[in-house]
Order: C-alpha cells, then structure tokens, then sequence
C-alpha cells in the first residue's frame, strides 16, 4: 500500500500582525462594553486602505468621464458641499423595514414576537447609507440602485459622486479595500517512501456538517465509508493511491448531531444522579469521538466548531473542549480549532469559516449566489462584516480580528447546500489590487456542502489549488 506522504502543516503564531488570532481571552468576553468601539476600529483600520485605492482609482488614473478637475477628499461626512464633485469614506448601514428588529419588539408592550420565518430580508424600500464620525447621508443614483447584491451593514466604502439639492449623496462610483496582500504560493517538498503519481503537493480533505450521533443512521455510514477510504482500507489500487495523497483532514463545523426535541414531551420526570435522561445522550460525541480516534493515528484531523456544537455561538467561536473527546484527545494529530480558522498546508496559506458568516450576508442582499457572496467578503476585506449588527459576536476594543490583512490561498466556507468552486485572479498591473513584486493573486473559493446531506468531502491540492469532490452513498 503507498505510503501517505508527510503534511507540511503550522499554525500562525497568536502575534501575527497580518493574521490575528480569533482565540478570545477573558477581557473579550466582557458583554459590558459597547459594540460601538467594534465598528469605529474597523473605519478606522481599512479607511487608509480604502483611501489608497479609491485615490488610484479616480485620482491617479485616467480621469473621470465628465469630470472637469480630479475630485477631492472630504474627511467628513457633514462637510460636504452641495454640487461639488468629492469622494468620502465611512461605514455602509443598509435600512431594510424587514429586517428584525429587537427593541421595535420590546417597545410593543414588552412583547417578543416569534422568530421571522423569512428567508430573505431584502426589500425594494431598503436605503444604503454611509456614515463616519461626524454623521450619516443616504446614498442615492443609479450606481446604488443597480447594486442590490453589493451592500450589507458593517462594511466599510469609499464613494465618489455629489451631495444633492435635498441632502443626498448622489454616487457616481465606489469602492471597498479590495483583496490584501498575499504571500506567493510555494509549495513545500513533500516526502514518500514511495513514487505516487499525481500533480503535486499535498491534498487536503475539507469536509462539513457530519452531525454525527443522530437518528439518521445513514449519515453515520457515511462517515464510517469516508474513514475507510482516507485510511486506505477502501476502493481500489487507484482509490488507495488517491487517499495516500491526503495529508490531512479538516471538519468545518457541525460535526455533532443535535438532540430530536420533538420527541421530548413536557412533563416532569424523576430525575436520578442530577439530570434527566431523556434530554441527555452522550451518543453523538461518543460516536464523533470513536470515529477521530479512529482517524488520527494516521491522518491529522482539525475540528473546527459550528453553530449547532456544544460552544458558544459567538463569534469568533472557541475550540471544542477536549474532555468532550477524550479518545481524539489522546493524539497528537488531533486538534480543535477556532471558528474562523487559519492555517498554513503544504506551503498554502488557508482560511475557513464554518459558515454563519456566508448565511447571514445570503439573508440581507438580492442574490442567490452563495459563491458571489463568498467572493464579495474578499472584496471588503472582511470575512464577517454583519458582526456585531445581526451576527453575534464578541465585544471587541482592540482589535477586529475578521479584517482581512493577508489574502489566503485557499478560502473555504462549510456547511453550505451545495459544492461550489471558483479562482478568484487579480491581475498584476491593473492598477488597484496588484499582488507583491507585480505578481497575480490567486484565491481559491470553496463552499464545502453538508456532509449529512450530500456525503461530499471536497479535496484541495496545494500546489495547483486544484479541486475535487469525492462522494460516498450508503447503500
């Protein structure tokens, strides 16, 4: 049997300056504090990349269509004047009358309604606005109206055009930060004891939404098949080779089953040894935890948390605790991780989320494009841009840790519907955007799909960003 080859792997370090850590410490977590400080720091850390680009974009470059002189900067909002061709900076809030609001509900009679049953929020009466320190102005033009599927709350834009007869800013073109630097893709060399054919590099499996433990029996087998093949105890000669060529293992999210409530009626019971049986099942971490004890001897294993695991929904989440897993824990190619995750394979640099920040934006723009949505994150520089507005997550004073300050390679989103793909290329010379020393920057999107619902793991090769998708069916 080939042998699997050896994992170039590592972590950043937790004083990455272009890569912070999303490990929280305790004075995060202190709910006291105003989420206002989040916002600011973001305007305050992307307005001078945000400023650079607008300035190549309209200032330095060719010029403007109808423009007679290059516009100027006005560092506040309120200082606009009527008619004058300008370009400012600031924070996008979008109005949407759909959207739900907390205090509209406490203020009906302190009243909470049911949770919106509504797939989307997005409506014709939405308003796009920017604001900064000095105030906030409705962004109106054509520019704005054709652009449903660009605007969410918390981003933060530059936007060239004129103020209004009525107060308005009437926009003729804006800009985000657009995609950071990115170190250049090299490959490490990769160690065998045998010659495997293929095109290089190391591939690494990407799988998401297992929820082990749960009613549905066939989701288990599915797993159980997936173990068998990464380990090479399945397939063919070629199956076999294809799995040595797998270096590592990462699980993005939603890797427990949760409890059938339905099934719990609400009458009282005796309860024996502090607890009620009937609303405790050990059954989905056991299960989860025989299945990674099975894995890591041989392959390493990350195990991203996920909105429906037993951690704190806030973002950015925290690592499983160990004790949950104590046979997986044992191993030193086990690992939990964070919710966003970086880290680098192979010589790839790889960013993850288990994907609550992709669905929350999907809820607030016109688009069913879940890829688009993924991409567009790259394009603001920030993977979370609905935090802390309707995406929950930590109060932080000093940091933002979801600014992006380094392009990945490799950015997967988990838990989504269905596989996606698409190679995000800014080309070298295009004047906004380039990559370091003139080279393209290259971004390798992935949505991996629920496992338990598709039974697709997705492969990513370092060296190419070359993808595939393998599936198992239960027979």
């Amino acid at each position: 049997m080939p042998q699997r080859i050896r994992s170039h792997f590592s972590v950043p370090d937790t004083d990455d300056p272009l890569r912070p850590s999303f490990t929280t410490s305790r004075t995060d977590g202190q709910f006291a504090k105003q989420f206002a400080n989040l916002y600011w720091l973001r305007l305050v850390v992307q307005r001078k990349r945000v400023l650079e680009r607008a300035r190549k974009r309209w200032v330095e470059g060719s010029g403007l269509e109808g423009a007679k002189s290059p516009p100027q900067h006005v560092k506040r909002l309120l200082e606009v004047e009527n008619g004058k061709l300008c370009y400012v900076v600031g924070t996008v809030y979008v109005d949407m009358p759909l959207k739900p609001n907390v205090l509209e509900d406490l203020a009906r009679d302190h009243h909470i309604t049911a949770p919106s049953t509504r797939r989307k929020f997005h409506s014709p009466s939405d308003e796009v606005m920017l604001e900064d320190e000095s105030g906030r102005v409705r962004l109106v033009g054509k520019k704005i109206d054709g652009a449903e599927g660009t605007f969410v709350t918390g981003t933060i834009m530059a936007a060239l055009g004129a103020e209004t007869s009525s107060g308005d800013f009437d926009v003729w073109d804006y800009c985000f930060a657009g995609l950071p630097h990115q170190d250049p893709l090299v490959p490490t060399t990769t160690t065998t004891t045998t010659t495997t054919p293929g095109p290089g590099g190391e591939w690494v499996a990407i799988a998401s939404g297992l929820e082990m433990g749960g009613a549905d029996a066939v989701a288990d087998v599915r797993a159980e098949m997936m173990a068998e093949w990464l380990l090479g105890e399945a397939g063919d000669e070629e199956d076999t080779k294809e799995a040595a060529q797998v270096t590592r293992l990462i699980l993005a999210g939603n890797s427990l089953a949760q409890p059938d409530l339905s099934a719990i009626d609400d009458e009282p019971k005796k309860k024996r040894y502090g607890y009620d049986s009937t609303l405790y099942t050990a059954k989905p971490t056991e299960t989860l935890d025989a299945f990674l004890a099975e894995l890591v001897p041989s392959l390493p294993v990350d195990l991203m948390s996920g909105d429906k695991d037993p951690v704190e929904p806030t973002m950015p989440q925290q690592p499983l605790h160990p004790a949950m897993l104590p046979k997986a824990a044992h191993f030193e190619g086990f690992s939990a991780r964070t919710n966003p995750f970086w880290c680098d394979i192979g010589g790839a640099s790889f960013l993850g989320t288990s994907g609550q920040t992709v669905d929350d934006i999907f809820k607030y723009l016109d688009s069913e494009d879940r890829l688009g949505v993924a991409e567009q994150t790259l394009e603001w520089s920030h993977i979370a841009p609905t935090c802390p507005d309707t995406l929950w997550c930590y109060p932080f004073t000093d940091r933002d840790p979801f600014i992006l300050h380094q392009a990945p390679h490799v950015y997967f989103v988990g838990n989504q519907p269905a596989f996606g793909t698409r190679l995000v290329r800014v080309a070298a010379g295009a004047g906004e955007g380039e990559g370091e020393g003139g080279k393209e920057k290259k971004v390798r999107i992935v949505l991996v799909p629920r496992f338990r619902d598709t039974g697709e793991v997705v492969l990513v090769n370092t060296a190419t960003l070359e993808v595939k998708v393998r599936a198992f069916e239960a027979m």
